[in-house]
């Protein structure tokens, strides 16, 4: 994968194209024939890539917020602070901006890959800022040079059906004997195939999302993907996934690993741990995965934080006691960041078979999720795979668990790291059913938050904010329009 230092061609570009634009009324003789005045738009891809990568999988996102929420990573209370989920809305806009600049760009340059990958990840964005927020600004979010200082907030039902429009766009346009997409792709190294599957992929995810909302949408945007792989080819194998990989060598190293990992053999310092209800769902089901994920605690055990009315009173929560994270994750300098499996892929298959969504075999699927997924970490043999799936909890069919509640269980295992994506699931299925609580919040709810606080700025400054949206104690309120879970505060 491409080196994370070609940031700094971006920027350069950036200044450059300043300096040019600011050239513009200089006489003839005045202008520097050899200076830079456009950026290329795979290099403002870049940029939009960077931001996001930046914010959505750094340890205060992903670990601290969501990965508390999702049940993945421990954290010690629910932390909100005014400026950080300032500075988060803004880069999840600041992403869409960029990319939203490329797609321009890229219709300038008539190159139709590059706008489609640009669409697609303006999309993959614009998903998770949706799935963090809810109603958020999205049709006029893109609007400032036209005018738009306000832009009005879409309901997430219409920003749903507005993405999914979108990455049907983006599906038809890729040609793989079109334009390269240039050196600014830094996730997917410009292959026009694999953004295709990417697309795709990202079609199935938000459908299934919305299915619980609205089921018929849901199913003709899985039977459209499904109805010819030629043209909507979809992650089948572990080398589709769209991971982006680091070159190892400081200051590009995998940002978990820059935040907590150590030498090889080091002991591990990390604050951040593993949470119990993802031990529990490993342990329970002696999942081979368990030592890929996790490590043992001080005492030769796998133990995670548990959040709920004592939780920091809980001597089960001090560190000794709490499992680090496991060195495939995090302590590895060319590692990964995951922004889509094919693992997620065929289990959303085999929901969409097994409520009929579609036709297919949904046992079939969901074995080749649970397959993938424990292949991926090159950790585990055929044979342990193989004693995994018959463990009655797991076995198709077996056990006292329903093969719907199997699919959402191992859909959220698969997606750790992607902790927004593990708290959606979770907040969507109520499986795994998460009811531990932070301490200052365990009295009066009974689930992780349901969303992430709006940004004060956006409240003061923006005449078109939804208070008609309720918040409830920062994190509790209005539930996502996919969530259709009751009882739950």
């Amino acid at each position: 994968m491409k080196n994370i230092i070609k940031a700094k061609v971006i920027i350069l570009a950036a200044v450059l194209l300043i300096v040019g634009a600011c050239t513009d009324d200089f006489e003839e003789m005045n202008t520097n024939p050899n200076a830079a005045t456009k950026v290329p738009g795979s290099n403002v891809l870049g940029s939009s890539m960077l931001t996001s990568m930046y914010t959505l999988f750094g340890t205060r996102l992903n670990c601290y917020y969501t990965g508390a929420y999702s049940g993945f990573i421990s954290a010690p209370d629910y932390e909100y602070r005014v400026d950080i989920n300032n500075s988060m809305w803004r880069s999840m806009y600041n992403a869409m901006i960029d990319a939203n600049d490329a797609m321009k760009i890229a219709e300038t340059e008539e190159n139709d890959n590059l706008y489609a990958a640009a669409l697609t990840f303006r999309v993959y964005n614009a998903h998770k800022t949706t799935d963090m927020w809810g109603d958020v600004p999205y049709s006029e979010a893109f609007q400032l040079e036209d005018g738009m200082l306000y832009p009005k907030y879409d309901s997430q039902e219409t920003i749903y059906k507005t993405l999914l429009a979108e990455l049907k766009t983006a599906a038809d346009m890729f040609d793989v004997n079109g334009k390269d997409i240039g050196e600014g792709d830094f996730l997917l190294n410009g292959d026009v195939l694999m953004w295709k599957k990417f697309c795709n992929s990202l079609r199935l995810r938000i459908a299934i999302r919305m299915s619980s909302a609205d089921e018929a949408a849901a199913k003709t945007v899985i039977q459209d993907v499904l109805g010819s792989s030629a043209q909507y080819p979809i992650m089948t194998d572990n080398s589709d996934n769209a991971y982006w990989h680091f070159p190892g060598i400081a200051p590009d190293e995998e940002i978990w690993y820059e935040s907590m990992g150590t030498a090889p053999g080091a002991e591990k310092h990390s604050r951040w741990r593993m949470q119990q209800p993802l031990i529990d769902a490993l342990l329970n089901n002696n999942d081979p995965r368990l030592p890929v994920y996790a490590d043992k605690n001080d005492f030769g055990e796998y133990s995670g934080h548990r959040f709920g009315p004592n939780d920091r009173s809980d001597t089960l929560n001090t560190n000794p006691y709490k499992s680090h994270i496991a060195d495939w994750w995090m302590n590895d300098p060319k590692g990964f960041v995951p922004y889509m499996n094919c693992a997620e892929v065929y289990f959303c298959l085999a929901e969409a078979y097994e409520r009929n969504l579609a036709t297919g075999d949904a046992q079939a699927a969901y074995e080749m999720g649970i397959t993938k997924s424990c292949e991926e970490s090159g950790q585990i043999t055929a044979g342990d795979i193989a004693t995994f799936l018959a463990e009655p909890e797991v076995a198709w069919d077996g056990g006292t668990t329903s093969n719907l509640e199997k699919i959402a269980l191992q859909k959220w295992i698969c997606l750790f790291k992607q902790s927004v994506e593990g708290w959606s699931e979770a907040r969507r299925t109520d499986v795994p059913l998460l009811t531990g609580v932070a301490e200052d919040y365990a009295a009066s709810h009974n689930r992780p938050p349901f969303r992430m606080a709006y940004a004060d700025e956006e409240k003061s400054l923006n005449t078109n904010f939804p208070f008609n949206v309720v918040e409830e104690d920062i994190f509790y309120g209005t539930q996502m329009w996919w969530d259709k879970r009751t009882g739950v505060k």
